[in-house]
């Protein structure tokens, strides 16, 4: 496994798992993230020698080159909501990419309300309101640049961490709120 929400198949093919994201590994001397270790190892056992089935959205390659997919085991567990529901990695779905959003965030609703995984530390409330894009389906703090340039038509408020998340948002990976 490459990391939490990317595996390398047997045939050396990189799929970056749809609908998810999950924390990140060390690199370029920043520290990994809160269980990044943890959700890179489940994802191992869970796939590791399994034959999995690939199922694609609309848009089957991102900008760095890698496969989009869904991943299924072979009992039909799809593995992005399996990692979402032991609060390993929070909802991201990008649009077009949108097919599985509803089953992934009634996972995460289940991982939030058992404060399962990521949900001990995510949930932590530094900013009075923070700054929703309809379009992007991303939050970030009121002092983001990226949230300030958000168009009124896209722009929502939410009043807490979690009530962006209940939404289906996914926080800014400039920010960081």
């Amino acid at each position: 496994m490459v990391d939490g929400d990317t595996v390398a198949l047997a045939n050396g093919q990189k799929v970056r798992l749809l609908g998810i994201d999950a924390p990140e590994l060390e690199h370029e001397g920043k520290p990994a993230d809160f269980l990044a270790h943890k959700s890179r190892k489940f994802l191992t056992e869970l796939v590791q020698g399994q034959q999995v089935r690939l199922e694609y959205d609309r848009l089957r390659y991102d900008r760095y080159g890698r496969t989009l997919a869904y991943l299924f085991l072979p009992d039909g567990t799809n593995v992005s909501r399996e990692l979402v529901r032991q609060g390993l990695a929070h909802v991201y779905t990008v649009p077009p990419n949108m097919r599985f959003r509803e089953e992934l965030l009634a996972a995460q609703r289940e991982a939030i309300n058992a404060r399962r995984g990521v949900w001990l530390k995510a949930l932590k409330q530094d900013e009075p309101f923070y700054i929703g894009n309809r379009r992007s389906l991303l939050f970030h703090r009121p002092t983001c640049h990226l949230g300030h340039n958000t168009s009124q038509a896209n722009r929502v408020e939410f009043r807490s961490i979690l009530d962006a998340y209940l939404q289906g948002y996914s926080p800014c990976r400039t920010c960081k709120p």
